[in-house]
């Protein structure tokens, strides 16, 4: 069976609402749950592919699965769980910096909350955190800095 739907039974999201307001707290509940549209074309035919019991963590059946399936376990249930998760915050900064007739722009974010990304970050297993500070982090910076 394939699907690509993005529907979820009633029973489902009532389940992952219930977890996550349980293990990471009411800042990472929306209120309501979140609804996907589907894409025009999909095969909706079927509910989404999705842990058949949320409280099964990839920890707790680790010791059950070989690496491949924890592996494919794990992205199915981090991203069942992150779907139902409010969103994660950044403050973006951008600076334009004026050198003769031309303009460099920088950009950046620092995260102020979390979100979803508490549980799944896509391309996570190629970067480190440190790579991932180094990229968004902007120097200190004035107005009006002489740049040498």
């Amino acid at each position: 069976m394939r699907t690509d739907s993005t529907r979820v039974s009633d029973a489902a999201l009532s389940e992952v609402r219930d977890f996550i307001g349980k293990q990471y707290g009411p800042d990472y509940l929306p209120e309501k749950a979140v609804h996907y549209r589907s894409k025009k074309g999909a095969q909706d035919a079927h509910e989404a592919i999705r842990p058949t019991e949320i409280g099964r963590t990839p920890d707790s059946l680790a010791s059950f699965l070989n690496k491949d399936e924890l592996r494919l376990y794990r992205l199915i249930w981090q991203r069942s769980v992150a779907s139902q998760m409010t969103p994660a915050i950044f403050d973006q900064t951008t600076i334009d910096i004026q050198a003769g007739r031309f303009v460099f722009r920088a950009t950046g974010s620092v995260q102020k909350f979390d979100g979803f990304l508490k549980v799944y970050q896509e391309g996570r297993d190629e970067k480190t955190e440190e790579d991932e500070e180094a990229e968004r982090t902007l120097p200190g910076w004035k107005k009006a800095r002489r740049l040498n």
